[in-house]
């Protein structure tokens, strides 16, 4: 099942999901499930977008990551936000 997410609604990290940060990569892990994602240097950036005060809405971290990445394929909102349904559906993120 695939979680859809309001592209207009912030989303912050679950306070169940916990970060290590190893260089550029993070890995996360839903203290709960024990549900584990190892994420790259963009998937950090979208993360660290989650953690602000607030959260982020999936549209204002496209805009990010499109912003910071010269050169990101025109696929970056559909791969944005299909990752961060993947977050979603398993506990890792929230509704702000």
């Amino acid at each position: 099942m695939t979680t859809k997410l309001d592209t207009a609604t912030a989303y912050v990290p679950s306070p169940d999901a916990i970060e290590s940060r190893m260089g550029e990569e993070t890995v996360i892990l839903h203290i709960v499930s024990g549900t584990y994602f190892g994420l790259d240097a963009v998937g950090t950036e979208v993360w660290d977008q989650l953690g602000q005060a607030g959260g982020q809405s999936p549209a204002d971290v496209c805009t990010h990551v499109r912003a910071t990445f010269a050169g990101a394929p025109d696929s970056v909102e559909s791969e944005v936000t299909g990752f961060l349904e993947q977050l979603a559906e398993h506990d890792l993120i929230q509704q702000a």
